[in-house]
């Protein structure tokens, strides 16, 4: 029993990892269940895609609570959640899932929302894991290979749940990030967040 956490910024290839890690074990026919979340709505539901149209089948739910009761997580060694930041119930699935089910399991999602703040419930087994991988992108303003942390939205979109695509989103380097987001007045409201974390334990602020 393990638990992997894969997390990084949109377009950083965290799809495409994961479908190389898929592969392997797939060359020693080993049991595995791929979960993916049925709100992301890009390509057909039943299978996760890399952005460079990779694909392999996988079950989309709309949440994690039921999948225990299935026969394919009963048989699978390897559960893989992917687009993890959609599922409200991931922390109890995944620690059910690790240490009392005794399986391996892959998360894989978005770290933080297109304002840096954590985004649904990935962040919360950080203590749990035996492996965190963080992923980079490239900064699409750079031009020059200097990795990106974080996505930019690109639309007046405000709700934090929004599935889209480049032309919604970008992978900015941390310079470019702060630009976009005009600087001091975006730095001065994250500052306010940050002390208003160190007066409360609470992984919601």
């Amino acid at each position: 029993m393990s638990l992997e956490l894969i997390v990084g910024p949109m377009f950083a290839g965290k799809s495409s990892h994961l479908l190389s890690i898929i592969r392997r074990y797939q060359s020693i026919q080993y049991p595995i269940l791929i979960l993916t979340s049925a709100l992301d709505n890009r390509y057909e539901k039943d299978a996760i895609h890399s952005h460079n149209h990779e694909s392999y089948p996988a079950l989309a739910v709309p949440e994690l609570k039921y999948v225990s009761q299935r026969k394919e997580y009963a048989e699978a060694k390897i559960v893989i959640v992917e687009e993890s930041q959609f599922f409200e119930d991931l922390f109890g699935f995944t620690l059910q899932a690790v240490e009392k089910d005794n399986k391996h399991v892959i998360v894989v999602g978005l770290d933080g929302d297109s304002e840096r703040r954590p985004f649904g419930q990935i962040l919360r087994l950080v203590p749990y894991c035996d492996k965190i991988t963080k992923i980079t992108s490239f900064c699409s303003k750079c031009g020059d290979g200097t990795p990106a942390l974080f996505t930019h939205r690109k639309t007046n979109e405000q709700s934090v749940i929004s599935v889209g695509t480049a032309n919604d989103y970008e992978p900015l380097c941390r310079k470019h990030f702060i630009q976009e987001k005009k600087g001091g007045d975006f730095l001065k409201g994250t500052m306010m967040n940050v002390q208003s974390c160190e007066s409360i334990d609470h992984w919601g602020c």
